[in-house]
């Protein structure tokens, strides 16, 4: 049964009668930090995934525990920290076939390999529920931490990748799409099964951005953290939203363009990274953009004012009150 509250006014609650250290970071942003007195400081992040709610209720063991580890990482990529160790803790439905449990230490040792990352222990149990994995990553970090406040009127809004392909994926999951291609299905489906934490993105901005975070429950759920944590108004223009090329024939496949741009604004699953930056940086973020071969596009700006702000095509300016995804 729903508190009625909201799952971040829960948070809030948390952070003000639990969490109230300073590791904790106020439970605002991605991960929690301690300082380990050597010049370095270790970031840990836990999150779960379950079956059914974070992905297909049919996805398989090994597709599950890869997107708890790949949606942690991408935690640690918000925080500009560097991979070192995880734990898991999984609830499997009923007893597993090993066939299942094989698959899944498979794919997660590759994940490990190409995240440099191990795990460090956990725990195991069985539930007449659907299955759900929790993964607690832990990273290090030199020098500031990028974290969700620090933003300044004017700033530059930036964002890696593209936006709405998370949605887009679940969609062509659940046999949708049917317009497209088979190899553009396959590229969003990858996105949403399979998301790339932008780990080199995150660690090489510190010192570049001002502030930033992950794209988890969405852009403009995002955005309109980054705005409620810096007391500013985030404005993003909906034509610079970037899309990949499977994204961009859905847009031209609806009938309103700008109605499936909001839509894909308010998606969730994309795990791009969202961050403020000045406008003195642009070089820099170009430059970063090359050595990276990774798009990092400017979508808009920070300004007086609160919440998320939407550009139109006409330049109307909208504010947005529906901004997407959360749990209750």
């Amino acid at each position: 049964m729903s508190s009625g509250r909201g799952e971040f006014a829960f948070i809030a609650t948390l952070a003000k009668q639990l969490a109230n250290v300073p590791q904790s970071l106020g439970l605002a942003d991605d991960a929690a930090v301690l300082d380990l007195g050597d010049g370095r400081q270790l970031v840990i992040a836990a999150d779960m995934v379950q079956a059914g709610v974070h992905t297909l209720a049919d996805a398989t063991p090994a597709q599950i525990a890869s997107k708890a580890l790949r949606t942690n990482l991408s935690d640690l990529a918000a925080m500009g920290a560097e991979p070192a160790f995880y734990l898991s803790t999984i609830a499997w439905p009923g007893a597993p076939m090993p066939e299942l449990t094989d698959a899944l230490v498979n794919q997660l040792a590759k994940d490990q390999a190409e995240f440099g990352i191990a795990l460090i222990g956990g725990d195991t149990i069985s539930t007449s529920g659907p299955m759900s994995i929790s993964i607690t990553v832990l990273g290090w970090a030199k020098g500031p931490i990028l974290r969700r406040i620090g933003a300044q009127i004017g700033d530059d809004v930036w964002v890696s990748g593209s936006i709405g392909d998370g949605y887009l994926g679940l969609l062509a999951a659940q046999g949708g799409l049917e317009f497209m291609p088979a190899d553009a299905r396959d590229y969003l489906l990858r996105r949403y099964e399979y998301p790339d934490p932008r780990l080199a993105l995150g660690a090489a901005l510190n010192g570049v951005a001002h502030c930033g975070l992950d794209v988890s429950d969405g852009l403009f759920a995002d955005a309109a953290h980054l705005a409620a944590q810096n007391d500013a108004a985030v404005q993003i223009d909906l034509e610079a939203i970037p899309l990949s090329p499977a994204a961009q024939l859905y847009v031209a496949h609806e009938s309103d363009r700008q109605v499936a741009l909001l839509r894909l604004a308010r998606s969730g699953d994309d795990y791009e990274l969202l961050f403020c930056a000045a406008k003195e940086e642009r070089p820099a973020i170009a430059a970063l953009a090359a050595k990276l071969n990774l798009d990092i596009t400017r979508i808009g700006r920070v300004s007086d004012g609160e919440g998320v702000v939407a550009r139109t095509d006409n330049g109307n300016l909208q504010t947005m009150h529906d901004v997407g995804f959360t749990h209750f």
